[in-house]
């Protein structure tokens, strides 16, 4: 069984590298959306598809029985693989950001060629798509995507062998070595990851409560929220992200009200790492944690609570107990997913559900 593994982790430095999971080998191609279309700043002017980027692209896709892709880059594939008439792969996808991302291409190609790349997808038996919040399942299934190949796929860290190096830096996280730039994160709080976080709301949780909080991000991409309370750290790579992980005391998701997504990969490799998680308390949270008992929740957007939390969580007494039932839970979560994939990939010839067989099916959908 051979898998394309499509993904923007490490660019081009894992590209054509080889991975084995579940008895079937990975191979890393690295490339986004971005790097096939152009999207256009000014709003009269149209997306431009790089030809030459997507016809590479497609041609990588050959030799493969499975490609395993994000939503974006899946759907554009597909849809170049289907007008080229090229055989049928199977697609595993996770459709995180699908509907904000795919619809000014679906415009794009539904004015070139009439034809909407996301119901030709979703019109393919061989389309399977998951998510890792239950949030996202209700307006994907309204958006067409049949709801009898989805399922709700947690976060997790069973799945660290298909990136080359991963497996090795989860292992070796806890015993790691800082680099000096984040040494001052060991035993102390941090915020971690790029997407979704409500700094403003920290920063000043940070002030009353009079603590220290690190933030490690990408900083082109999220703006700082001035303050002496909260220190910076630009993205570091991923073996020393893990071990910042590990090393701090507390892990905090802030988030805003409503929020969708929570950095839930940052909050699995908290899990298994046993750091305590102190967490807005949000719909995509409470897919992963239980106030009080695999950790602290607050009330989004607010700043009192969550202080009161940073105050007490280095200390807190039942630490052992809340981070050891996360620990738990992501183990569970792990040998959940791990069965969803060993049916997908080594048995789809069978006629299997892995689905329905991992328990893991969209409620609402076909028995």
């Amino acid at each position: 069984m051979r898998i394309l593994h499509v993904t923007n982790e490490g660019r081009g430095s894992l590209a054509g590298l080889n991975t084995q999971w579940l008895g079937a080998e990975f191979t890393v191609a690295c490339f986004t959306l971005e790097d096939l279309v152009r999207f256009r700043r000014s709003p009269d002017r149209d997306p431009v598809v790089q030809r030459e980027a997507l016809d590479r692209a497609v041609a990588e896709t050959e030799g493969f029985d499975w490609v395993y892709a994000e939503a974006p880059e899946a759907v554009l594939l597909h849809y170049a693989r289907t007008r080229h008439g090229l055989r049928p792969l199977r697609w595993i996808v996770n459709v995180v950001n699908l509907l904000e991302r795919v619809t000014p291409l679906r415009e794009l190609i539904g004015r070139a060629y009439g034809d909407d790349p996301l119901v030709l997808a979703a019109a393919d038996t061989g389309f399977r798509w998951y998510v890792t919040t239950r949030a996202h399942l209700e307006p994907l299934v309204a958006a067409g995507l049949p709801p009898e190949r989805g399922a709700f796929i947690a976060a997790n860290t069973v799945q660290a062998p298909i990136l080359p190096g991963a497996s090795q830096a989860l292992a070796e996280a806890s015993t790691r070595p800082l680099p000096n730039s984040l040494r001052d994160v060991a035993g102390g709080i941090l915020l971690a990851g790029v997407n979704n976080r409500d700094v403003a709301t920290l920063a000043r949780a940070a002030e009353l409560a009079r603590v220290r909080v690190h933030i490690l991000t990408d900083l082109d991409r999220v703006a700082p929220v001035a303050s002496p309370w909260l220190n910076y750290h630009g993205l570091v790579p991923l073996p020393d992200f893990l071990a910042a992980v590990a090393a701090a005391r507390v892990l905090v998701l802030a988030l805003r009200a409503g929020e969708g997504s929570c950095g839930q990969q940052t909050l699995a490799f908290a899990q298994h790492l046993r750091t305590l998680l102190v967490a807005s308390d949000v719909p995509a949270v409470r897919d992963y944690l239980i106030d009080g008992v695999s950790g602290i929740l607050v009330p989004p957007e607010d700043p009192v609570a969550l202080a009161s939390a940073l105050r007490r969580a280095p200390t807190e007494p039942g630490r052992a107990a809340l981070v050891e039932a996360a620990f738990q839970r992501n183990a569970r979560d792990n040998e959940r997913v791990e069965q969803f994939f060993r049916d997908a990939f080594l048995a789809p010839a069978a006629g299997a559900d892995p689905a329905r067989q991992a328990g893991l099916l969209v409620p609402g959908s076909s028995p």
